[in-house]
């Protein structure tokens, strides 16, 4: 037999969004300007205090391997942290530490799912949720949210696509790439409905931290008590304290599933880096402790000055974002008149005719939208709202 790639590699594409900083950064490389809204990622520099904490325990020699779970300390941590925040006990038993939020995700679908397991995934979704339940043998499902009602998850929407293959909800909120939070009577109805079925609810709240009314959003995590261990809460330091290079994530859940995932864990990445979790340690305590809540403010002035420029461009609709920190209009009409078939044709032209780098709906299950983040400059806003008004021909 001749040698060829895994099978399991037909089933899935690379990471739209990882390729379009790819494209950013090649047009960069060769001299050109890019404005670049694509990536999902603060441009914001980690606290001092977390940096400070890296380069101590570089120098304090602590570069060697930890147990698989993570450093107690900041197991410990992170379970303090959310027991006084979602106001249920969490214990460091239930807490495991991974490189980054998206390793822990993927180990969680290897943990929890079988070939032939069906996973509901609330559309649109973030672009790896769909390709991780498929690595990992099952199969994607989306539910249609309602753009006219901000693509709020609703129970119902996720009821109608329901089947006796049903194994798990996948949950993002606030949400990639829209913005939208789920609200707490969503949130029970979700938790009946769970329980009900008997489902695995696996929550990813990433942009826990970027709720910009905290009135009428929930955190699955409150509502530990009625879901019990059906509940896997996944979160990540990267967004909230800006460390997405450290690769330090983790999820709460309860301890049979944890120590299912710290096996998968150990025989993957083995732990996540040490001198990583030492400077995760340090965002959980003293002055970085508050650097979300000001990174939010910034955040939210960024998201009405993008939301306020795109209103006024002819043929894009832009609600506003509750949360995280992008922004996902639907530009059918701007297409429409600019002669594209598809919101991946206009995102390539975009890039191509005005060095603007965005993200085409239909890597989130979405078409006639495009995915902005406004993690960047206000000087870049401002400068790609130009250069979209002159795309648009206004």
């Amino acid at each position: 037999m001749s040698r060829r790639l895994s099978r399991r590699l037909s089933a899935i594409a690379p990471s739209p969004t990882l390729a379009i900083k790819a494209e950013a950064e090649r047009l960069r490389a060769s001299g050109v300007d890019v404005v670049d809204f694509g990536p999902g990622e603060p441009d914001l520099p980690s606290p001092e205090a977390v940096k400070r904490a890296g380069i101590e325990a570089i120098e304090n020699d602590f570069t060697h391997y930890t147990v698989a779970a993570g450093i107690p300390e900041l197991r410990q941590a992170i379970a303090a942290h959310y027991s006084g925040r979602a106001g249920v006990p969490v214990d460091a038993r239930e807490v495991i530490v991974g490189a980054g939020g998206k390793s822990v995700l993927f180990l969680v679908m290897l943990a929890l799912l079988d070939p032939g397991d069906e996973v509901v995934i609330p559309a649109p979704y973030w672009v790896s949720f769909p390709e991780q339940v498929r690595l990992a043998g099952a199969r994607p499902v989306p539910a249609a949210l309602d753009p006219g009602d901000g693509f709020t998850i609703r129970a119902e929407l996720l009821e109608r696509v329901l089947t006796p293959a049903t194994r798990m909800l996948l949950l993002n909120s606030p949400a990639n790439p829209s913005g939208a939070v789920l609200p707490p009577g969503e949130a029970r109805k979700i938790v009946e409905l769970a329980v009900e079925r008997d489902l695995w609810v696996v929550s990813d709240e990433t942009y826990e931290s970027f709720v910009y009314e905290q009135e009428g959003a929930a955190s699955l995590l409150a509502h530990r008590p009625e879901l019990g261990d059906r509940l896997v809460f996944v979160s990540a330091f990267s967004k909230s304290w800006a460390m997405t290079g450290w690769r330090i994530g983790y999820a709460i859940a309860a301890p049979e599933v944890i120590s299912a995932v710290v096996t998968l864990q150990s025989h993957d990445t083995t732990h996540a880096s040490s001198v990583s979790q030492k400077a995760a340690l340090a965002a959980l305590s003293g002055s970085a402790a508050s650097e979300p809540a000001r990174t939010r403010e910034i955040y939210r002035r960024r998201r009405d000055r993008l939301v306020a420029g795109l209103r006024a461009i002819p043929g894009v609709s832009c609600p506003v974002p509750r949360g995280a920190f992008y922004v996902f209009p639907d530009v059918r009409e701007l297409a429409r008149r600019r002669g594209f078939a598809t919101t991946k044709e206009l995102c390539e032209a975009l890039i191509r005719e005005q060095a603007v780098a965005t993200v085409p709906g239909e890597a989130f299950g979405v078409p006639g939208h495009i995915r902005l983040s406004y993690a960047c400059s206000t000087e870049a806003i401002d400068e790609g709202l130009a250069r979209l008004r002159a795309f648009a021909g206004a």
